[in-house]
């Protein structure tokens, strides 16, 4: 028996190759917080932080004086999506870049306005990490998310071919697809690439790294983050739908006893009767 065969005996076999969603049927991992005690630490660190709360109402407000003078038409619901991960921020990039310059010069716009996004988005990044980690955040807390810049610039790059994609393949698919197609493109990008903005801050990695790193911590066997994921996307979307629904209930309810705007005549008319006065 030759030397190589030896060696190729003792060789181990090589791991089988995981599917990209064989870990949803994989035992819990025991390292991984739980979805709600997750979620609860991460609402009672940035809810009771007021730098937190203080920086994101300021920023909203100065967002929307801002798009409001440059003469964005609405709606103005979409910043509600401005804090949020990407591709669901990307909506709002959507919306403001061709609301305010129009399709053509929008699409082009587009990628400004998710370079002031992603600024934004960093500070807040660095804030949440700080909360988790020390229980406040600081101003070193901004400086320090500012590390993840062109991590979250690169993601709303990728999430706007994203959104376009998920838009191709639903009108391709016909109208029945279209919802299920979008709401697909919205959870898997969530699950693959929320990771990367705290990897960019917390071990100061790469772009390729941290996309890298993220995707295949998301696929850890038993780490329910693609369970977070949808739980994350499908109930904010039917939470706007919901909102919508119940927009729609308070006009129809008041929609009779909003007065008509008052008649006013036309200029031609006006000067009509000028000129009769005058013979």
């Amino acid at each position: 028996m030759s030397a190589r065969n030896r060696s190729s005996r003792r060789a181990p076999a090589p791991p089988p190759r995981r599917g990209l969603l064989s870990g949803m049927s994989a035992v819990p991992m025991d390292s991984m917080p739980r979805i709600r005690t997750a979620f609860t630490r991460g609402l009672a660190g940035t809810w009771s932080s007021p730098l937190v709360v203080g920086s994101l109402l300021a920023w909203l407000l100065a967002e929307w004086l801002v798009v409001v003078a440059l003469g964005y038409p609405g709606p103005f619901a979409l910043l509600a999506h401005v804090s949020a991960p990407v591709p669901l921020s990307t909506f709002t990039d959507l919306s403001l870049s061709t609301g305010i310059l129009g399709v053509r010069q929008g699409l082009l716009f587009v990628f400004g306005v998710a370079a002031v996004q992603a600024l934004w988005f960093s500070v807040l990044v660095g804030f949440a990490i700080e909360t988790i980690e020390s229980g406040t955040a600081t101003r070193w807390g901004a400086i320090r998310g500012l590390r993840a810049f062109p991590v979250v610039l690169a993601l709303h790059v990728i999430g706007v071919a994203v959104v376009f994609a998920a838009q191709i393949v639903a009108a391709l698919g016909g109208g029945g697809l279209a919802l299920i197609v979008q709401m697909a493109a919205l959870v898997v990008a969530t699950w693959v690439f929320a990771f990367a903005p705290v990897i960019a801050v917390t071990e100061g990695r790469r772009l390729m790294d941290c996309l890298g790193r993220s995707v295949r911590a998301a696929r850890l066997p038993g780490s329910g983050n693609l369970t977070f994921a949808s739980i994350y996307a499908v109930p904010m979307n039917l939470l706007h739908a919901a909102i919508l629904g119940a927009f729609a209930l308070r006009y129809l309810a008041i929609a009779e006893e909003v007065p008509d705007a008052p008649i006013r005549a036309t200029p031609s008319r006006e000067r009509a009767g000028r000129t009769g006065r005058r013979r």
